[in-house]
């Protein structure tokens, strides 16, 4: 039982440690090339044992932030080569979030949609077709919110990913949308109504799929997406003019 709890607290010891050096690499504290202190000083910054700091040193290796090498230390790699696992960290920026990341984030993921857009037609079975339909029509249904409408987008990937048994695209997917959702709840407060031509966009995907046309289908989620996008920047702005007066606010206070 003792011997538990000690392993235990070393884990959660590794853990803070890793959660630590994680984001002041992310946030750039340490710069790719440069060498994180020794496990020794580490341990005596944090009052832990050498042992918490070098498991925790193993988990940003895995993660592809440090290169451990024998005798140098654990050395900051480029953050182009990282696990896409740090995405979710990348987004979150203090108190706020990293307007480059959701947007670079949204990129990928509307290459992802119109590549499921395209699988979808040519293997979908017709009840999934029709269920694929029944989702696409609510997309234009301008009492939805930025997450709700994000959220039946994902069921449409879903619903492709699983009646192809394409394995890769429900990994990505469920890669990308926690950082998408924990971007939109971030800014969802700050979304005005759909863009009025969103509707002719998603009739444009609608008979797309009934006429079981990829071309098409791809077409239409990219313009669905163009116009979504419109919407967002105007969202990310009224989202960080209103922070910017929140910080000046407090700073006068």
């Amino acid at each position: 039982m003792e011997q538990e709890l000690v392993s235990g607290r070393r884990h959660r010891h590794c853990d803070r440690i890793a959660a630590g050096l994680r984001e002041d690499i992310l946030r750039g504290r340490y710069l790719p090339g440069q060498r994180l202190p020794a496990e020794r000083e580490l341990a005596s910054r944090m009052s832990v044992n050498r042992g918490s700091v070098r498991e925790a040193l193993k988990q940003l290796e895995q993660l592809g932030l440090v290169e451990i090498r024998r005798g140098d230390g654990a050395l900051v790699r480029p953050l182009h080569e990282a696990s896409i696992e740090v995405i979710r960290d990348l987004l979150r920026s203090g108190d706020g979030l990293e307007r480059r990341v959701l947007e670079e984030v949204l990129d990928v993921h509307e290459m992802l949609l119109a590549g499921a857009a395209a699988l979808a037609v040519e293997r979908l079975s017709d009840a999934a077709l029709t269920r694929a339909r029944a989702l696409v029509a609510e997309l234009g249904t301008p009492e939805h919110g930025a997450l709700d409408f994000h959220l039946r987008v994902e069921a449409l990937v879903e619903i492709a990913a699983e009646a192809s048994g394409h394995l890769v695209l429900r990994i990505f997917q469920n890669t990308f949308q926690p950082a998408i959702i924990d971007g939109l709840r971030a800014i969802g407060p700050y979304f005005r109504s759909l863009e009025p031509d969103l509707g002719e966009a998603v009739r444009a995907l609608d008979a797309a799929l009934a006429a079981r046309a990829p071309e098409a289908a791809s077409a239409a989620v990219r313009a669905i997406s163009k116009r979504a996008r419109v919407r967002l920047t105007r969202a990310l702005d009224a989202y960080e003019a209103d922070h910017a007066g929140q910080r000046e606010a407090a700073s006068q206070a």
